[in-house]
C-alpha cells in the first residue's frame, strides 16, 4: 500500500446500495476510507473537506449526479476530484460530465480493478496539485496568490 492511499477518504454516491457496498469493500481493501451516500442530497450533507475524492453516479432519484457536481463546484466552491460512475455512456453525457467539473468518467458496467486504478491515478494527480491549493484563499486570482506568496 502506498503512502498517498493511507490518508485518502472517498465519498461514494450511488442509489444502488449493493454497488455501494461492493465499492466500499474493495476500496477499503485497497487502503481507502470510504463513506457512502445513497442520494445526492444525502451526499451534500455528508461531504466535507476531508473527502479527497467523490465517486458519483449520474442517474439517481431526486437530484442527479450532474446537478450535485455543479453544486459542489459552483455553490460550495470545492475542488474535490469527481469521478462519474454511470450507465450514461454517450459522448454527449461524457462531455457534460467533464464540462461541469468531472475529473474522470467510467461507464457501467465496470471492472472494480479499473475503478481502483482510476481512483489512484486521479488522487495521485490531485495530490501533486494539493500542495499548491493549501495556499489558496477564497476569491483570489492566481496573480494575487503569487504576489502574496512572494512577499
Amino acid at each position: 500500500m502506498t503512502k498517498y492511499m493511507e490518508r485518502n477518504k472517498i465519498l461514494v454516491v450511488d442509489d444502488e446500495e449493493d454497488l455501494c457496498e461492493i465499492l466500499q469493500f474493495n476500496l477499503e481493501s485497497e487502503g481507502f476510507a470510504v463513506d457512502i451516500a445513497n442520494s445526492a442530497e444525502e451526499a451534500l450533507k455528508l461531504l466535507t473537506d476531508e473527502h479527497e475524492l467523490i465517486l458519483l453516479d449520474v442517474m439517481m432519484e431526486g437530484m442527479s449526479g450532474f446537478k450535485m457536481a455543479e453544486k459542489v463546484r459552483k455553490e460550495m466552491h470545492m475542488n474535490t476530484p469527481i469521478i462519474f460512475l454511470t450507465a450514461k455512456d454517450t459522448e454527449n453525457d461524457m462531455l457534460t460530465g467533464f464540462s461541469i467539473g468531472g475529473d474522470d468518467y467510467i461507464a457501467k458496467p465496470f471492472s472494480i480493478k479499473e475503478v481502483a486504478a482510476r481512483v489512484k491515478a486521479v488522487l495521485k494527480r490531485a495530490g501533486n496539485i494539493a500542495v499548491s491549493y493549501k495556499h489558496f484563499r477564497a476569491h483570489e486570482t492566481p496573480a494575487q496568490i503569487v504576489c502574496r506568496l512572494l512577499r
